[in-house]
């Protein structure tokens, strides 16, 4: 029953390492060939001291047990050991980085594949987490097993060679592991959930120090919130981290003593008060060295136990982390646009466009649409409302970063689906990321660059070199003049930009109403835009009012 289950236990794990031990829908050779290494590392190692144990025991009887050719053989099989466990090692370490190489490439895809829903809805800093210190821990956990493969190799075949000459002695040794085994079952399972527990306790703390300092500004100007903030939450979590990698060292503390140490000693002991008085000297001292051949594969592995019950939860939690990042069983290794060049149209009509958000339940927090627009080619589109009225909801719609939760998107009279006609925007919304290069922008010429930054009145912040853009401390009205740089440069037919003007100080933000949208029309752009600044409606072909998530009028100029 116990070795049942530890075999289910040892297939789970292999399992979980398929990204290891299966890649391309096939076996992994070169993991075999590991393993065979190790394995044969091991072998070299238990017979290195079997040789060692029976020229002893020559010479404890007073015969010759020094002949050249048992040099010989034992310089081979030290020779075989070296490099076996060398080869093993170091195509290990190879295997590992790769197929983590590998798994991070395809989570990073998954990723970019992600719907902005879902992003949305996941914890950056469990990503983060997830991606380099559960990956660490399982390069080096693979390394580890590497070794435990040698170890678990060299006190079989030990054992096996006890067997051969005292099958009293075999038994000890093989009823006192087992009993190690039966102490091992009763808190592997508590163990594990424990170093589950931590694992995601370790993300919550990793995720607060994130809040000290993405909120310091807010933290330091309220001594109220800085001292709860800190009293309340991030000591108390500080503390349940520490109790929880304190109770896992603690039970690691107890499986090493009773299983490593208490078992050990009991079999040093039984051969020396319990083994009949008949036994010779010789073969009393043969048992004893074999034992002691035997203490430093045990040790090592005492000493990985915690390594690779780690790797398990660490290996959970990416596998959970595939999960949520899967859109479909078929992902493609990049993603490419089903139009290379932006088609002419002359309309985009949006139909009975309507969308929802959920809370974790299921049910309905809030609801936009429907929402009935007809809007020409190289027109100007103003999307009003107050806060709250759902106009960034619609241009996420328009976008196609959210889908639909009906409705229907028209390019000239001919339906389509929005999700793979996104190459005809380019967009700037109110919280947006400014890459340091210009990714996906091909040629980029220094002067256009230089020449635009000037336009934004930022070319005294941002330089453009070495293919990158540098830039310090700039406002949020300035980042989003960047981001604008950006967006001109991707030439796409349609501009979508949320709340653009919303940081910009007065003298830009008649610029950017009398001059830039006017010039972008100029040159045949189409430009939806999100605003509140009634006081250059009239720069628009057309105003779509918005409140409570509801289309409640349309003006067409």
């Amino acid at each position: 029953m116990v070795f049942g289950e530890q075999f289910q236990r040892w297939v789970h794990v292999l399992i979980m390492f398929k990204f290891l031990f299966y890649t391309n829908n096939r076996i992994n050779k070169r993991v075999l060939f590991v393993i065979c290494m190790s394995a044969l590392s091991g072998i070299a190692a238990a017979s290195l001291a079997a040789i060692i144990n029976e020229v002893a025991e020559a010479f404890i009887v007073g015969s010759h047990g020094g002949s050249l050719s048992i040099l010989v053989f034992f310089i081979f099989v030290l020779i075989i050991l070296f490099f076996s466990r060398r080869i093993a090692l170091r195509s290990g370490v190879d295997l590992v980085e790769r197929s983590l190489e590998t798994f991070r490439n395809t989570v990073g895809n998954q990723l970019r594949q992600s719907s902005l829903i879902k992003m949305e809805r996941l914890n950056q800093g469990e990503i983060y987490t997830k991606l380099s210190i559960d990956t660490k821990k399982i390069s080096r956990a693979t390394i580890s097993c590497i070794r435990a493969i040698q170890s678990i190799t060299t006190i079989l075949i030990v054992i096996v060679y006890i067997f051969t000459f005292s099958f009293v002695a075999g038994i000890s040794f093989l009823a006192l592991f087992t009993l190690g085994i039966f102490y091992y079952q009763i808190n592997y399972r508590l163990l594990v959930e424990t170093i589950d527990e931590m694992a995601g306790k370790e993300t919550e703390l990793y995720d607060s120090f994130g809040h000290v300092l993405d909120g310091f500004n807010e933290l330091k100007l309220n001594s109220d919130k800085n001292d709860d903030f800190f009293h309340h939450y991030l000591i108390p979590l500080c503390d349940t981290v520490k109790n929880l990698r304190i109770s896992v060292g603690k039970r690691y503390v107890d499986i090493n003593a009773f299983c490593f140490v208490l078992l050990f000693y009991l079999a040093l002991g039984s051969i020396i008060f319990l083994f009949p008085f008949d036994y010779s000297v010789s073969l009393r001292f043969k048992i004893i060295a074999m034992s002691a051949f035997l203490w430093e594969p045990i040790e090592y592995l005492k000493g990985i136990i915690p390594v690779l019950l780690m790797a398990k939860v660490s290996v959970h939690r990416l596998q959970e982390l595939q999960k949520q990042l899967t859109l479909s069983e078929h992902l493609s290794e990049y993603v490419v646009s089903q139009v290379k060049e932006p088609e002419p149209f002359e309309t985009l009509t949006i139909k009975s466009l309507q969308f929802q958000y959920t809370d974790m339940d299921g049910n309905t927090s809030f609801a936009v649409g429907p929402i009935h627009v007809t809007i020409q080619q190289g027109t100007i589109v103003f999307l009003s409302g107050g806060n709250g009225s759902g106009k960034s909801t619609v241009l996420k719609l328009i976008s196609g970063l959210y889908p639909s939760l009906s409705g229907a998107f028209f390019l000239d009279h001919k339906e389509i689906d929005i999700s793979k006609h996104r190459h005809l925007f380019s967009v700037v919304y109110t919280d947006c990321y400014i890459f340091d290069g210009l990714y996906g922008i091909n040629p980029v010429e220094y002067q256009n660059i230089d020449d635009l930054l000037q336009l934004m009145a930022i070319d005294h912040k941002v330089q453009w070199k070495n293919q990158k853009l540098y830039h310090t401390g700039l406002s949020t009205g300035q980042k989003k003049r960047l981001a604008f740089v950006v967006s001109l440069l991707e030439n796409r037919p349609i501009y979508i930009l949320d709340e653009w003007a919303a940081e910009q100080d007065s003298t830009f933000k008649n610029k950017f109403y009398m001059e830039l949208l006017p010039m972008l029309k100029k040159r045949g752009k189409t430009i939806i835009a999100a605003t509140h600044d009634e006081t250059y409606f009239h720069v628009a072909d057309q105003v779509v009012h918005m409140q409570y998530g509801k289309m409640t009028s349309e003006t067409i100029q």
